[in-house]
Formats: C-alpha cells, structure tokens, sequence
C-alpha cells in the first residue's frame, strides 16, 4: 500500500513537495528561491541584531524608582529588554539592558505612547553588580531590627542562648509543654 503525502509529511515530521529534488537544492533555498532561510532562528528577538542588539527578558534585579513617571519597580519584575555590549572592563564585557517603564497608573504621564520612560541599566564587572545609568533610581532598602520595627521578642536571651548552643535543647524544649 503506497503511503499518502500527508501521512508521510506525519511520519518523519516534514513535509517535501513533491517537485523538490535535494540534490539540486536544499529546502530552505527552495521555500525562498535563494540561499538562507526564511526568518532567523530567533525570530523578533532579533530584528536588530545587525545593530549589535539582542531583545531578551531581563528581570529586574533590586527595587527601583522611575524617574520620568516616579512609580516603584519591585525587585524581580520582568521586561523585554534591548542588550548590547557597550563597553570592557579587562576581558569582561559590559552589558547595557534598555527597556520601556511599564508601570501605568491610568494618568497621561504614564502613558507609553506619549510619553515614554526608557530606563538603562548596565553591569559592573569590577563590583559584581548593577547599576542604573539612567531613566531610574536605586531604592535602598532599609533593614531595620525586629525591636525598631516594634515586634516583641518571645525568648529571654538567656533562653535564646541556650537553644542555639545546645541542639537537643533546642528540640527538647520544642517538644515540652
């Protein structure tokens, strides 16, 4: 029984046109009447790449301010950011991540159309670190002790000692009434 084109285009997950002959061309100069593919393996994350420009998705490392709109990125938020190599410190490369402020409040400063924030945020090989370069502003998180926040201790030091010195105290005392 001779197989269909469609079940054959099932089998081995391509499918050939039947005027196609490999040992004249290869797929992808016969889609496109020409050498190379159609499209770049990825896709609209690289339209610039020609510029040295990658789109990749950057997550924000620390609690930041926007500085044209003034609300609060929150540590962990997720952008499509533009990343390209600006610069070296020794062998490393410095990477800048550029990505519209995405926070809306419904006013027309916040708006992305009319006004829109870009915010620039580079690493730094030398401390290990990020650091804002512009459109935004680093919020420093203030650790405060649990008595400046108001919360009572409910161990006496002496206690507190104890438990963390002596392993099976700390059990014991866990399990007693």
């Amino acid at each position: 029984a001779r197989m269909s084109s469609l079940r054959a285009a099932r089998a081995d997950s391509f499918y050939h046109p039947p005027e196609w002959d490999p040992r004249v061309a290869s797929r992808a100069e016969f889609v496109t009447g020409s050498k190379g593919w159609k499209a770049h393996p990825l896709r609209e994350r690289a339209k610039k790449l020609d510029q040295g420009i990658l789109t990749i998705r950057f997550e924000m490392p620390y609690d930041v301010r926007c500085t044209g709109c003034g609300n609060r990125i929150a540590k962990g938020v997720r952008f499509n950011a533009e990343k390209k190599s600006v610069g070296k410190y020794h062998t490393s490369n410095i990477w800048s991540f550029r990505f519209l402020c995405h926070a809306e409040d419904g006013t027309s400063r916040t708006d992305r159309k009319r006004h829109p924030h870009w915010i620039e945020i580079r690493t730094d090989p030398k401390e290990g670190d990020y650091v804002v370069h512009e459109g935004a502003a680093r919020v420093m998180q203030t650790h405060r002790s649990a008595q400046e926040l108001g919360v009572e201790s409910l161990l006496d030091p002496a206690e507190r000692h104890k438990r963390e010195a002596h392993p099976l105290y700390k059990i014991e005392a866990a399990v007693a009434p």
